[in-house]
């Protein structure tokens, strides 16, 4: 794995309980596709494992975010915070409007998964991904998609172990 996979981005990654896996993002704007890829991707069949992609609207699935009552909540999405193209990086709760692509969402993501977290006293990670472009365009850089497939694997594995 890449040096992106550090501690930090392992234990965000790891469930706990019943986890809920969130992607964000856009499949008409390069890189920000990098959460419906992996969403597409990914295949639970685990009933302490759930996975929704919210696309450009995650107020719309907040309500059924915290109607599983999930324990902990994992938010995939792209995001920039100056790191390499297709890192890997755990953004805090409080920062995340400053680094993900807010400007596919329509909803301030803080807000929208502080009323998740408060409602459901779920632990709340957001796992961004650096962006390499957001051109409106399909598909992803070479980067991204390594790491989108990467965490594909990851989650595909955690839902065989028992």
């Amino acid at each position: 794995m890449s040096p992106s996979w550090n501690k930090e981005v392992l234990a965000a990654l790891a469930p706990r309980g019943r986890t809920l896996v969130i992607t964000l993002g856009s499949t008409l704007r390069a890189d920000d596709g990098v959460g419906p890829y992996v969403c597409a991707h990914v295949k639970f069949t685990r009933p302490d494992l759930r996975l929704i992609d919210a696309g450009t609207t995650p107020e719309n699935i907040a309500q059924t975010a915290i109607d599983w009552k999930p324990d902990k909540v994992i938010l995939i999405d792209a995001a920039h915070f100056q790191g390499a193209a297709g890192e890997l990086r755990v953004i805090p709760l409080e920062a995340i409007n400053q680094h993900t692509v807010l400007s596919t969402h329509s909803f301030p993501l803080s807000v929208t998964f502080s009323i998740v977290k408060e409602d459901t006293g779920a632990e709340l990670v957001v796992v961004g991904v650096q962006v390499k472009s957001l051109e409106h365009q399909e598909g992803l850089s070479p980067e991204a998609q390594e790491s989108a497939s990467k965490l594909a694997e990851y989650f595909n594995n955690i839902d065989k172990a028992a």
